[in-house]
């Protein structure tokens, strides 16, 4: 221990896949779905090579909550920047000591029950990176909580999972989960850990909190900039659905848009749950706030572009083709992409069976509505200069075998648009769901199922690879390294295939 070493009282880390240097998002999202299938050192060097610290062990770049904890807690406590402290698992080890007195662990998806990545180990071999990181994070932080007695607290966009299903690595180190925006709870329950008071092992809130949001101190996971919370559309497999979206103001988002800039990055990401809805009170769009904020936002020089994450397609659907034109120039900053792609959930073409599932998905549209929105939509986006990622949800509640041909017809609409589309396994938020088995798996996968996924496939390993190599182009990513992720799908696309065929001769078996 040197006489210039950090003695940090908060340790904050999260699970190694979010700790990792990803240029784009596209990126990111291709890591967090690998599994075990992928030799380890292929994937920690390789598809997520590791996030550089300083020589004292701070992280770089860290993910976006846990710089927003950071910056609550020294704006807010009054704590010293070099008393909370975000590095790597990496790292983690040479901080702790007995002046430690909270490690925070952030993960995603920390035991795979996200809906993406149980979709992937159904048809995968091996453990998902995201349980198998998160496991031996907590198994190295556990240690020196026998040693040193400090209080570990988990959290994070998969903090739901560790308080729905049984864990025992998760159940012998962590003393609380905490569910839910860290500025509105949080800063209580790390003030009375600091203080010596018993605090309960779950903490769940359920408020946006957007007014005490800080600006972050040091850039972030792939850039990403906040611009809203919440989302309030109600759907039932989503933790974001019931919180009311709140914006954040021009200030906040600009300073960590010179936050990222300062710390070396040179792609953006947005963050919101609804990109097209930003400045509205509420369904509407609000086209000249969101304007507004963008034409602020490109000022900012020393970015290549700005990449989207997700957004409604009731909400895209109220925007004139001037409009989507307009923001996707906005988006064009120093280094063009040809695909600008965008999130959105289609989740089945039965828009009575998306109402059922997702109470405000469709407004202000109806439900008999839903089917055409879907295909106006692609077709406009695609004539707009944008890439619709679709997803869908397999297994909903009520699903008809006359909803999943209606599905197939509108992914076989997607072939002649710029989109790929990503179909995912229905997976219960609710204990009650749980408890009666509504989860989506192989098992109940019918000949139809797999139809429609194959299809949904098929374009994507057509349309992926033309979509990640140019975002990674525009993101500065060296050809080399684009060159090679190439070949790494190549071989990804034979493994879905083999599957698919193997499946296919399962089910013809068991129905023949």
């Amino acid at each position: 221990m040197t006489n210039n070493a950090l003695q940090p009282a908060i340790i904050l880390a999260a699970d190694r896949t979010l700790s990792a240097r990803y240029r784009v998002l596209f990126e990111g999202i291709f890591a967090t779905m690998q599994t075990t299938q992928v030799p380890e050192p292929a994937m920690r060097y390789f598809v997520a090579p590791p996030v550089p610290t300083d020589a004292q062990g701070r992280a770089l770049t860290a993910p976006l909550g846990l710089r927003r904890v950071e910056a609550s807690l020294v704006d807010t406590l009054g704590l010293k920047p070099g008393e909370v402290v975000c590095t790597t698992p990496e790292r983690v080890g040479s901080l702790l000591g007995p002046w430690t007195k909270i490690v925070a662990v952030s993960s995603s998806d920390p035991l795979g029950m996200g809906m993406s990545n149980t979709t992937t180990t159904n048809f995968w071999s091996g453990e998902l990176y995201t349980r198998r990181w998160t496991r031996q994070l907590l198994e190295q932080i556990g240690r020196a909580k026998s040693k040193y007695k400090f209080t570990v607290v988990g959290g994070g966009a998969g903090a739901w999972q560790w308080n729905r299903y049984d864990d025992p690595t998760a159940a012998a180190v962590l003393d609380v989960i905490y569910e839910g925006y860290f500025e509105g709870d949080g800063l209580g329950l790390f003030r009375d850990i600091l203080d010596g008071k018993s605090v309960p092992p779950y903490v769940c809130c359920d408020k946006t909190c957007a007014a005490g949001i800080r600006p972050i101190r040091g850039a972030s996971l792939m850039g990403i900039v906040e611009l809203s919370r919440g989302c309030g559309r109600g759907c039932k497999f989503c933790t974001i659905a019931a919180k009311k979206m709140e914006h954040l103001p021009h200030e906040t988002i600009l300073a960590d848009l010179q936050t990222n800039v300062a710390g070396g990055v040179r792609s953006a990401v947005s963050g919101s749950e609804d990109f097209f809805r930003y400045g509205a009170e509420g369904i509407r769009p609000e086209f000249e706030k969101l304007r507004g904020l963008l034409e602020q936002m490109r000022q900012i020089r020393g970015l290549s572009f700005m990449q989207l994450d997700h957004a409604n397609i009731s909400t895209v659907a109220q925007m004139t083709d001037d409009q989507l034109q307009e923001v996707r120039r906005l988006l064009t900053w120093e280094k063009p992409t040809d695909f600008l792609w965008v999130n959105m959930g289609a989740e089945c073409a039965n828009g009575h069976l998306v109402a059922a599932n997702c109470p405000g998905k469709l407004a202000p549209y109806r439900a008999e509505d839903w089917e055409e929105l879907l295909y106006t939509t692609a077709e406009r986006m695609t004539r707009n200069g944008y890439f619709g990622v679709f997803s869908l949800v397999l297994g909903l509640p009520g699903e008809t075998p006359e909803d999943i041909r209606r599905t197939l017809k509108f992914v076989r609409f997607l072939e002649k648009q710029n989109a790929v589309v990503f179909p995912v396994f229905f997976e219960p938020l609710s204990p009650e769901h749980i408890q009666a088995g509504y989860r989506f798996t192989l098992d109940k996968m019918t000949a139809a199922h797999l139809e429609l996924y194959r299809s949904c496939y098929e374009i994507n390993f057509r349309q992926v690879p033309r979509l990640f190599f140019d975002n990674q182009r525009a993101g500065g990513v060296p050809w080399i390294k684009r060159a090679a992720m190439q070949v790494l799908g190549k071989s990804e696309v034979y493994s879905w295939r083999k599957t698919f065929k193997r499946l296919g001769q399962k089910l013809a078996a068991a129905h023949g």
